[in-house]
């Protein structure tokens, strides 16, 4: 990605202060930003035309699972670079069986992230 084009994100987690954290980590990037609350309503968020080109993906949520959700995208032939982001370690696997791209353990360090969106050609 080019320095002049914003990165649209799509923020999946059931906790609103998770959230809030993640959405101030990335609003220093100039990251565009959705946010919604169990991986059901990610699934819709493509479903209904919307395009990102990250998420990050909770595991423990309502309704969809953030691992049922990152397999339901992949199946969808979602392009978007997934990061799984959790508490349970052992769901890493899992995760990368669904598909996803990589994988952080809560809580979220910031050099941690911001050196996975470097390695994405996200960041400069």
């Amino acid at each position: 990605m080019t320095s002049s084009q914003v990165v649209k994100t799509l923020i999946v987690d059931d906790d609103v202060s998770t959230r809030r954290i993640y959405r101030m980590m990335l609003f220093r990037f100039g990251f565009e930003i959705t946010e919604v609350g169990d991986g059901k309503s990610a699934v819709d968020q493509f479903l209904t035309g919307n395009e990102y080109d990250l998420v990050l993906m909770d595991k423990d949520m309502p309704i969809m699972d953030g691992v049922e959700a990152t397999r339901t995208l992949r199946g969808m032939g979602i392009p978007a670079k997934i990061i799984a982001i959790t508490t349970d370690a052992n769901s890493r696997g899992a995760f990368f069986d669904a598909g996803a791209d990589e994988f952080l353990l809560k809580p979220v360090n910031f050099t941690a992230l911001a050196d996975i969106l470097k390695a994405f050609n996200f960041l400069n």
